[in-house]
């Protein structure tokens, strides 16, 4: 009877992992069909497109969640046409769940972080963590330059 109990919790585990590993990927493919959807067509001559990650972890202290409210209202109040026409988008990513876990080696990231990417034609052709965020936290306009300085650059 214990053979039975094992294999059949066996067998479930295994459904349990293929489905998680076949839903991991269709996200990312969503995701990366969504981005190239989004891209300008080549020759339009249409804006470069700018992506601002802020890129956290499910468990968060105040500080990281001041950054990323700054963060957004740093982009919001200097760019708030561009992110209603699509050309600056944000995206906080949780890099815990298992489908996030590339931007990891992707970014080089070490901690929580708000990382510009610029695209151009549908394929990244540049980023720059902004790793300031954690040296300016304490000034808020300080840090609202900082970050308007950086994505006004990545246009």
């Amino acid at each position: 009877m214990k053979t039975k109990h094992a294999l059949w919790l066996l067998g479930a585990l295994f459904a349990v992992s293929i489905t998680a590993f076949l839903l991991s990927h269709e996200s990312v493919r969503a995701e990366a069909a969504s981005t190239a959807s989004n891209a300008p067509a080549a020759g339009t001559g249409a804006p470069t497109k700018v992506i601002a990650y802020y890129f956290y972890a499910t468990v968060r202290c105040t500080t990281c969640r001041t950054i990323e409210a700054y963060s957004k209202e740093a982009i919001e109040k200097g760019f708030a046409g561009d992110l209603k026409s699509g050309v600056i988008e944000w995206r906080p990513v949780n890099i815990q769940f298992p489908e996030n876990r590339h931007y990891i080696q992707d970014y080089r990231l070490f901690t929580r972080s708000l990382v510009l990417v610029k695209v151009r034609n549908g394929k990244q052709v540049e980023w720059r963590n902004l790793d300031k965020v954690w040296e300016l936290v304490g000034d808020k306009a300080q840090f609202e330059k900082y970050v308007q300085a950086n994505v006004k650059a990545y246009l």
